[in-house]
């Protein structure tokens, strides 16, 4: 199995931006900003939609960005 099917397997593993937002208590667009900067990895669903990986999204919190963005 590739990376790719495993990613569409774990669906519950994967977080909308705007559950990521709501968990930093940011903007969905400074999700999207993060995205673009490569500081949280995203995948796209199959409608092609943002998602982030629960794991990416936890080590970023750990990471300490929430402090610095507001």
């Amino acid at each position: 199995m590739t990376a790719n099917c495993m990613d569409m397997d774990m669906d519950e593993d994967l977080m909308t931006r705007r559950q990521v937002a709501v968990l930093f208590r940011v903007t969905s667009a400074s999700v999207a900003s993060w995205a673009r900067r490569g500081q949280l990895p995203e995948v796209r669903n199959e409608t092609g939609r943002p998602r982030y990986r629960r794991a990416d999204v936890e080590a970023l919190f750990r990471s300490g960005l929430r402090r610095r963005s507001r």
